[in-house]
């Protein structure tokens, strides 16, 4: 009997919300962030601009890229690249403006539909939420806080965005800087035929830029194995952007 009364004494103090700990606010840990980040949390939408050179793994290869970026909240995005193919030179263009989505390799441009599509919409997703002015604003977004992960062997602070018809992004924060270090979320691989996998990013090698702190450094991890690695340079968050950056190329 005393057994008894003990087993139940444990399971009531182990459900009773006034006697767990609280849960951090996911609010609260994407504010703490932004100001970490020296970014301006003014409610307005954000503009992006940057340089990008990397290597990227498919098929067994690593292939050395230089790109250029522009990214305008919420779903605008442009990326001129080029890259090196067993010796040929390739120059690669990406639209992305909400519902249109359009793709250019050495001038020959055309309208991308289907899974590679939704992909495309997703990685202009995926920078505005990284992005992380919205998230506490927008009531579209929808906030949970998740158990955090050590990120290079630090202990990190997570949250779960949530959005209509949107794919789930989680995001890690450093519990001391409060600062960005991995996103994590599911895409389809176009070079696994379009089998969902997890994405991880890390983002890493922060810097001060202009009063802000910048990552320098991104390694995105697919499926378990190293993806994309790439180092940023010229970061900008003009106030606006050429409307013509994203139309058709």
């Amino acid at each position: 009997m005393r057994s008894t009364v003990i087993a139940s004494a444990v399971v009531l103090l182990a459900l009773s919300p006034a006697l767990r700990a609280e849960e951090p606010d996911p609010k609260a840990t994407i504010t703490k962030a932004i100001k970490a980040s020296g970014a301006k949390d003014d409610g307005k939408p954000i503009n992006m601009t940057w340089h990008d050179v990397g290597v990227v793994s498919v098929a067994g290869m690593k292939l050395d890229y230089t790109g250029g970026f522009a990214f305008r909240a919420p779903d605008a995005l442009r990326y001129d690249m080029a890259v090196e193919v067993m010796g040929v030179k390739l120059k690669m263009i990406g639209v992305i403006n909400a519902d249109k989505v359009w793709g250019s390799l050495d001038g020959k441009v055309v309208e991308v539909t289907g899974e590679k599509k939704e992909y495309e919409q997703s990685m202009a997703y995926q920078l505005w939420v990284t992005s992380l002015t919205q998230l506490t604003r927008d009531k579209g977004f929808k906030l949970s806080s998740v158990v955090g992960k050590k990120v290079n062997d630090k202990p990190t602070s997570g949250v779960l965005v949530e959005r209509k018809d949107k794919p789930v992004v989680t995001l890690y924060f450093d519990e001391e800087s409060g600062l960005m270090v991995k996103s994590e979320i599911n895409v389809k691989d176009e070079f696994q035929g379009w089998k969902e996998v997890l994405e991880e990013v890390y983002y890493e090698d922060y810097k001060d830029v202009d009063g802000r702190k910048e990552f320098e450094k991104m390694r995105v991890v697919r499926d378990g194995k190293t993806f994309i690695e790439s180092k940023m340079s010229g970061m900008k968050s003009p106030e606006k952007l050429d409307a013509k950056l994203f139309e058709k190329p």
